[in-house]
């Protein structure tokens, strides 16, 4: 909903206001904005009152989920698009402890930068709940992003009011988990080669190390949280054989390594290949018995399990949320070991 009308008694704070908690890749910008343009973003907010009014800039379009005193694993309260210059106006019940609201970017960096610059209620601004000691990195590609899981159609071609990363394998399993999560992830990416050739020499690794995805200069340059951050779960290498293609191992090897390396020997770093018994699970494989990270670990998913059924598959023939829900258990499986 956009509205012009003032609130009454109302409270105004910058999006970066410490009360506000942040998860995921933002740029704090100077005037008390945030920006970002990665997948899966998502600000916790807890306030009084029964109206919440967003002031929100988009250089395109993108589709956030909108969770109003519920959990991001239920289904949203209800769904925004944002672009241009615009001011959102959320309505809330009255609540005297307070609401707690959650607004997550649910379209992956291609779709648009967001840059959220105030928040307003007419109640009082509370400190909304912190980062959550268990937190997880996820690294990939659009299984990761939730490409499509939203489209019944197999043969359909991508939408993006049907790309969803909450309800990607990613975000299942984090909930599972009880943990925040940080994703940095962009359809048609890999290791050392993109689907089809595409963007040659802006692959995975070259992305990581950019604080937004899109940005392809130093100007945002990323330096990292493997400091503090218990896990990261790597999924990549699909579209590094794509169109009947196979890599070169010692180059998959090397650009393998750079996201390896992005993380402190304290960290667990889970490097998944999406099917068992092929080459991509072999290369995979072999990256993690030949890097030096003393807590690396390879786990082969079992994708071939339902990749020939078209009840389990979105748009583009990418995995739905049934599938996705298959892929977070297996996943599962493997990483509670872990905590």
């Amino acid at each position: 909903m956009i509205s012009s009308l003032s609130l009454a008694s109302a409270e105004k704070a910058e999006a970066g206001d410490s009360r506000f908690t942040w998860v995921g890749r933002v740029n704090y910008d100077y005037g008390g904005s945030v920006t970002f343009d990665w997948t899966g973003v998502y600000c916790r907010i807890r306030c009084t009152g029964d109206t919440l009014r967003l002031h929100i800039s988009d250089t395109k379009r993108n589709y956030y989920n909108v969770y109003i005193d519920r959990a991001m694993s239920d289904d949203p309260s209800q769904i925004i698009a944002t672009m241009g210059d615009s001011v959102y106006t959320l309505p809330l019940c009255r609540c005297r402890q307070g609401h707690n609201i959650v607004l997550q970017k649910r379209t992956e960096a291609e779709q648009g930068t967001t840059t959220f610059h105030s928040i307003e209620t007419n109640g009082h601004f509370l400190q909304a709940e912190p980062l959550r000691k268990r937190q997880i990195e996820f690294v990939g590609d659009s299984y990761t992003c939730g490409y499509g899981i939203e489209d019944h159609d197999s043969t359909a071609h991508f939408s993006p009011e049907t790309e969803n990363v909450c309800k990607s394998f990613a975000s299942l399993l984090a909930h599972r988990l009880n943990a925040d999560y940080f994703v940095i992830a962009h359809s048609g990416m890999g290791v050392c080669r993109n689907y089809n050739s595409k963007y040659p020499g802006w692959t995975m690794p070259k992305r990581y190390e950019h604080r937004l995805d899109m940005d392809s200069t130093d100007d945002y340059r990323w330096y990292g949280n493997s400091e503090w951050m218990p896990m990261g779960i790597i999924l990549l290498g699909g579209n590094d054989f794509s169109c009947g293609v196979t890599p070169d191992y010692e180059q998959f090897r090397d650009e393998y390594f750079k996201l390896i390396n992005q993380y402190s020997d304290s960290m667990v770093v889970v490097c998944c290949s999406k099917t068992k018994n092929t080459e991509l699970s072999r290369y995979v494989e072999r990256v993690v018995m030949e890097c030096n990270h003393p807590n690396a670990y390879f786990f082969a998913c079992d994708f071939d399990a339902y990749t020939n059924h078209r009840r389990d598959l979105g748009a583009d023939k990418h995995p739905n949320e049934k599938a996705h829900r298959r892929l977070a258990d297996q996943i599962y499986s493997f990483v509670k070991k872990f905590w």
